[in-house]
């Protein structure tokens, strides 16, 4: 269609429809304003970060690691607790999420921290299945807040489900701030240290004359 505006002077020709047009504008731009207005910000997506190899020899690092968590825990929300207000009531950071399911990224975390150093083959046939049981951010103040970790961790056989050796791990490392960044940072360093004392655990079994996971032939490859 012809544009009509051009052919006279805005402020001679046709006022009222020159009016309604602004008005049009006008009205289009704060529509779109309002628009923008209502869109969520975008979400900031975090993981447990790499893991160095901590010190399990060849022979008893575990063939698989598995993680089981509860329905609660299935998801990527990052979770955390008020303890002074409905303590026993589950909150969800409304901008920020986990990058995959706690599962996964504590899966991941620890078949990587449980490795031989030095790119050396794992050897045992023994699998590690870890129950997460607490995955949480629990401020004690406003300013103060913890990550609870609470896990049990079974070593089992290469078949089967009955368990060759059991233990409960449970870990509270402090948040620097009191944000969902602190909780990621504390997240990291309660996965560090579950690592490391899994890795202890597994050592110790080894050594014990009892539980020697190689003694026989419980662990070791045929």
């Amino acid at each position: 269609m012809k544009d009509r505006s051009r052919s006279a002077p805005p402020t001679l020709a046709r006022p009222g429809r020159g009016l309604r047009q602004l008005a049009g504008a006008v009205s289009l731009a704060i529509g779109l304003g309002g628009c923008a207005g209502l869109q969520s910000p975008p979400l900031a997506m975090y993981d447990l970060g790499l893991l160095d190899p901590v010190a399990v020899p060849a022979a008893l690092t575990p063939a698989r690691v598995e993680v089981a968590v509860p329905g609660w825990l299935s998801g990527s929300a990052m979770q955390y607790r008020l303890a002074w207000k409905q303590p026993e009531r589950r909150r969800s950071y409304v901008e920020s999420r986990w990058a995959a399911a706690p599962a996964d990224m504590l899966s991941q975390s620890l078949t990587r921290a449980l490795r031989p150093a030095g790119g050396e083959a794992a050897q045992s046939r023994c699998r590690l299945k870890v129950d997460l049981d607490e995955f949480v951010q629990v401020f004690e103040a406003q300013q103060r807040s913890h990550v609870e970790l609470v896990a049990r961790a079974r070593l089992l056989p290469a078949r089967g489900e009955l368990p060759l050796a059991a233990r409960d791990f449970s870990r509270h490392d402090a948040a620097d701030t009191a944000d969902a960044e602190g909780g990621v940072r504390a997240a990291r360093s309660a996965v560090r240290g579950l690592a490391e004392e899994l890795a202890a655990w597994l050592v110790e079994l080894d050594r014990n004359s009892v539980q020697g996971l190689n003694d026989g032939g419980r662990c070791a490859p045929s």
